[in-house]
């Protein structure tokens, strides 16, 4: 194998729901990507997979970071194009889970596989080493499993396994690929059934499935105690079968029935009556538009067990178990859960108990080691901690000491005791500085040492780590400069979903200055995602798609805003609400303004500027970002200039930079064209759902970097900044001569909003508002064409915005979102 080894093209065989959203992600990633299907009976040969392309158009979230990549996948079919194979560095096999059909496909491609090509098979939880059987031996080292997670584009994790005789150089390859051009995290998995994430979440559904009919509660009644109160995505337990589909889920099962028939929990292996009465029924989840839910009008019906109709879902959290919920100290959490005698709580520490006694009984046979575990959970099914985590966190041994006695008493799901390494003495847990336990090897293994790992400077970190960010160079309540030793500082945010406060603008301005006098650049970056939700000035937020693991394996887009906790009292006017929002500073306009200077100091610093973009970039986020040298984006970052959304405009540049970016795409000729779509993006509150759909809208320049792997976002920021560097960088020249569109540019802005209102698309308040960032976007009332300076364009942003605040009906929006955490259309 090539030390040089790159995967130029791959191909993906089966168009079906996971093919061809694993073709969709490689085409997200620039690969070119062939998609083949059996041919179409009648018409185009590749009407089928025609079809399956037009079908990813329709689903949401979206499985491509653009529309337009949906035309770089390359349809092909097993009758016409078997030759072109011959092309690819990788093939991926995604049919149906059934061993005999991909035996046959191996027997049919295996002729055309080039010499240095990788076949990898896609499977759930088929064996590896059965299926290689199919292939041919003088082939068999170039085969593995690769099993990416639904939604591919959205699931951090993809489980590579071996077969006997996979060569090792090959699957580091294949990991450095998936971990770097497809930002994925990759977990080396035993060819077992199911493999690891799927074999440890599965099991947790069906223990949750086994307590909830123990503790006879409802299927809304479980989500609503399995969700985010237990750091899990909010479609908890049964929503998540839902959009799995009931039948997906059957398959899974039946899989660790038929070849786990050693397990001690075997007999639990089984889908229960009203599971079978739901699929006989063609009820099998969202993709049926019924399964234990259905939603009925604006309603969520969810199946009664004893009456096998439909009831409104309406499940209530017993008080007191919602406050042993709340607790943060997963010890307290689980005493106090352990010792309330509510079913409630009976059922949750029960289901953590099992699963907590399965994952340490099969974590020899299943990984490599307990981080492999964690961390599969985790990025699979979207869990914030994996369960050897939380056990750890916890206390190790009271918790051992717990599942010890209700193993003695009868009361677990399986008698089979604690293995021995579980219970020694002196175990404090699983995770430590040095590496995570190996049962197989009795020692704490470290991370993989791969040279592609060397590019994630603080990867994924889990409960037990160690985590050091640097040498602070200064702090206060809201910032923190800091450097890792080299010459390149690091400011990150410290307030509430790093929105940008007072405190936060001398924090920046500070930072400039430091950075300018001893350091070589500047990268604004987070330590955890968002970026920054906006200007906490006004608690500048809108309700926008955000990524989320919402769905365990499917993952789901939900509407994200900042739930602010302060409440306004009745209407107290702007000035309660300033007052919370900007620590009593007196004057609102001077803030403003010393907003607009903080993105001014990051556009014209003396050493480069980077803006390490994941997660929302909102407002005032989105404002400092556009304002830097550089942005370097993760994939799944969401940036937009949202601020009509609390009935106000851009008023930390954003007008400003964006008209001046209309000006120069205009190259001398017709502004207007150019600064309308800008127009449209900032009255619209349009946020990009992906940092491709980002640069399409003018946030991003055609120099800013999209990253895939966000682990390795502050990696590539410090690399652009060495390259501007090595290049003598100079800061922009300070612009004093801008074309502006005017008042033509108004007036013609003005006739389309009349429209729009006449219409009864926008209010008379949105109306205003478009007014208003139309004037400023325009430069004012000046003839077309007119040139005026930034300063110019800055004074009518903070004129317009100061207007606006004055309004009653703006207060009401910041108010309402104040109170609420969504917009008011008023």
């Amino acid at each position: 194998m090539s030390a040089n080894f790159q995967i130029r093209k791959v191909a993906v065989l089966g168009a079906g729901v996971m093919g061809a959203q694993i073709a969709a992600h490689l085409v997200n990633a620039n690969v070119e990507t062939l998609l083949f299907e059996l041919p179409a009976k009648e018409g185009d040969p590749n009407g089928n997979v025609n079809k399956a392309l037009e079908g990813l158009k329709k689903l949401e979230p979206s499985p491509v970071a653009s529309p337009a990549k949906i035309t770089y996948i390359q349809p092909a079919n097993y009758e016409l194009h078997l030759e072109k194979l011959r092309e690819c560095d990788l093939v991926i096999e995604a049919i149906a889970e059934r061993m005999d059909w991909k035996s046959d496909l191996y027997r049919k491609v295996a002729p055309y596989l080039n010499e240095r090509a990788i076949f990898a098979s896609n499977t759930s939880g088929l064996s590896i080493n059965q299926l290689a059987q199919a292939f041919p031996e003088n082939l068999r080292h170039r085969f593995c499993g690769i099993h990416f997670f639904n939604p591919p584009r959205y699931m951090h994790l993809v489980e590579l396994i071996a077969c006997t005789g996979t060569d090792a150089q090959l699957l580091d390859q294949l990991e450095t690929f998936l971990v770097s051009t497809l930002g994925k995290g990759v977990v080396r998995a035993k060819d077992t059934p199911n493999f690891i994430a799927n074999r440890i979440g599965v099991f947790s559904m069906l223990a949750t499935k086994h307590h909830a009919a123990v503790f006879n509660l409802g299927f809304d009644m479980v989500d609503a105690l399995t969700g985010r109160y237990l750091g899990r995505p909010k479609s908890a337990t049964f929503r998540t079968l839902d959009v799995v589909g009931l039948d997906v889920f059957a398959h899974v099962v039946n899989t660790m029935r038929d070849n786990l028939t050693d397990d001690p929990w075997h007999k639990h292996f089984e889908l229960p009556g009203w599971f079978g009465y739901l699929v006989d029924q063609g009820a099998l989840g969202q993709k049926s538009k019924r399964g234990i839910y259905q939603k009925i009008g604006k309603e969520i019906h969810v199946l009664d067990l004893h009456t096998k109709e439909y009831r409104l879902s309406d499940a209530k959290v017993d008080e007191e178990v919602k406050e042993i919920l709340r607790e943060r100290d997963w010890g307290m959490k689980l005493s106090g859960l352990r010792r309330n005698p509510h079913p409630q709580a009976q059922f949750l520490w029960a289901t953590f108990r099992d699963v907590f006694h399965y994952c340490a009984l099969q974590l020899e046979r299943i990984a490599d080691n307990a981080r492999d575990v964690d961390l599969a959970v985790r990025w699979g099914f979207g869990w914030d901690n994996g369960p050897f985590e939380i056990w750890q966190a916890a206390g190790w041994q009271q918790v051992a000491g717990w599942i010890a006695a209700d193993i003695a008493a009868g009361k677990a799901m399986a008698n089979e005791p604690l293995p021995v390494w579980a219970t020694e003495d002196g175990r404090t847990g699983v995770h430590t500085a040095h590496g995570s336990y190996s049962p197989s090897t009795q020692s704490e293994q470290a991370r993989s040492i791969l040279p592609v790992y060397r590019r994630q400077l603080y990867p994924d970190h889990l409960l037990g780590e160690e985590r050091h960010y640097g040498e602070t160079v200064f702090e206060t309540k809201e910032v923190r400069l800091w450097h890792s030793g080299d010459n390149i500082a690091i400011l990150s945010f410290k307030s509430k979903m790093h929105t940008v406060s007072n405190e936060v603008l001398d924090g920046i301005l500070r930072a400039v200055d430091e950075a300018e006098a001893h350091f070589s650049a500047l990268i604004l970056w987070q330590t955890e995602p968002p970026f920054s939700a906006g200007a906490n000035l006004l608690q500048l937020m809108q309700g926008v798609q955000e990524p989320a693991q919402d769905a365990g394996l499917f993952g789901k887009i939900k509407g994200a805003v900042n739930r602010v906790k302060y409440t306004v009292a009745g209407h107290g006017g702007i000035g309660d609400v300033l007052n919370a929002a900007i620590g009593n500073v007196p004057h609102v306009e001077a803030v403003v303004a010393k907003f607009q200077q903080a993105s001014q100091r990051l556009k014209y610093s003396q050493v480069p500027t980077i803006a390490a973009v994941d997660g929302l970039a909102l407002g005032g986020g989105c404002e400092f970002s556009i304002h830097c040298t550089r942005i370097v984006a993760s994939l799944e970052s969401y940036i937009g200039l949202v601020e009509v959304g609390v009935g106000l405009l851009p008023a930390g540049g954003g007008c400003k930079e964006m008209a001046q970016r209309a000006a120069a795409e205009a190259k001398g000729g017709d502004i207007f064209p150019h600064l309308k779509r800008y127009f449209q993006n900032i009255a619209m509150g349009e946020v990009g759902k992906s940092a491709e759909l980002a640069r399409e809208m003018g946030y991003l320049k055609s120099s800013d970097r999209i990253v895939l792997n966000r682990f390795e976002l502050l990696h590539v920021a410090k690399e652009e900044a060495k390259a501007l560097n090595a290049t003598a960088y100079r800061p922009p020249m300070h612009q004093r001569q801008i074309p502006v569109a005017g008042r033509t540019g108004i007036a013609t802005l003005k006739a389309a909003m009349i429209n729009m209102r006449e219409g009864g698309f926008i209010s008379e308040h949105d109306y205003n508002i478009g007014c208003r960032v139309a004037e400023t976007m325009c430069g004012g009332d000046v003839e077309a064409g007119s040139l005026v300076d930034e300063d110019w364009l800055l004074d009518m942003e903070r004129k317009n915005f100061m207007e606006l605040l004055a309004t009653e009906k703006t207060q009401a929006r910041i108010e309402h979102m104040l109170k609420n955490g969504k917009p008011l259309r008023n």
